[in-house]
C-alpha cells in the first residue's frame, strides 16, 4: 500500500461513513473549498478545481476497495473492513 493508500485508511478508520470528497478534503486541509458544499456537490467542485488531488484520492480509494482494506455503501459512505455501527 502506497503512502496516499494508507492516509486515506486511516482517515475512513478515523471516520466511519466519511465519503470521497470529505477523504479528499481532510487529506488536502489546505484546499480552500466552499465548506457549505458537501456529497456529489463537492465532488463535482473538486473534480473541476483540484482535479489533481481529487484523482489521486479517487485511485487511493480505489485501491483501498479492490484489496478489501474498505467497504462503499449504497449512500456513497465509505468504512475499514470488518466496522460495525
Amino acid at each position: 500500500m502506497n503512502n496516499l493508500a494508507q492516509e486515506v485508511f486511516e482517515i475512513v478508520a478515523r471516520n466511519p461513513g466519511i465519503d470521497t470528497p470529505l477523504v479528499c478534503t481532510t487529506l488536502h486541509s489546505e484546499m480552500n473549498y466552499p465548506k457549505d458544499t458537501l456529497g456529489t456537490h463537492l465532488a463535482l467542485w473538486l473534480m473541476r478545481n483540484e482535479r489533481e488531488s481529487w484523482e489521486r484520492t479517487c485511485d487511493a480509494v480505489d485501491e483501498l476497495l479492490a484489496s478489501g482494506q474498505i467497504t462503499f455503501g449504497d449512500d456513497g459512505e465509505l468504512r475499514a473492513t470488518g466496522y460495525s455501527a
